[in-house]
């Protein structure tokens, strides 16, 4: 089984969480790239704004083909609730070509059944698996058994 794992990051939080699924599934690796949103105080409100108004983003041109790849697997944070905008952005532009999808997010307390709930509704179909990671986790390195769960139930999928 062909796997990509695509994911925005920025804080750096996701790309901890998207490198190590790689890893663990042996699968490419696409950062979805934004440059709208900057680290520190002013980027973070502009983030949360958007996200609240649904304000989606360009995003750069990606360096592989999703519809390529068997599994497609999505990540990125959450802001103001909802899955970023960037992540958003890139299932409004390559959900509808995409075989098969499981989703993992980011947050630092709530709104993560919501964010994978919009996503799916996005997507049109539900998700081979799902995944949510506290921040605080992947700070402590307490999120590998949750990880090492969702990468068995994505290697599950593939040998049924």
């Amino acid at each position: 089984m062909s796997v990509l794992i695509v994911y925005y990051s920025l804080t750096g939080t996701a790309r901890t969480v998207a490198t190590a699924l790689a890893r663990e599934l042996g699968a490419e690796l696409e950062e979805i790239r934004c440059n709208r949103f900057a680290p520190g105080l002013r980027g973070f409100l502009r983030a949360c704004h958007e996200s609240w108004v649904g304000k989606l983003p360009t995003i750069a041109p990606l360096q592989h083909v999703p519809s390529r790849f068997d599994l497609v697997v999505l990540g990125g944070p959450i802001w103001a609730w909802h899955a970023s905008t960037p992540v958003r952005a890139f299932m409004r532009q390559e959900g509808p070509y995409i075989r098969s999808l499981a989703l993992f997010l980011t947050h630092g307390g709530s709104a993560g059944e919501r964010a994978i709930h919009e996503l799916t509704q996005r997507w049109g179909r539900e998700p081979v698996a799902t995944l949510l990671v506290r921040e605080a986790q992947v700070k402590s390195g307490a999120y590998g058994a949750a990880l090492a769960s969702f990468a068995a139930k994505l290697r599950e999928r593939d040998a049924a």
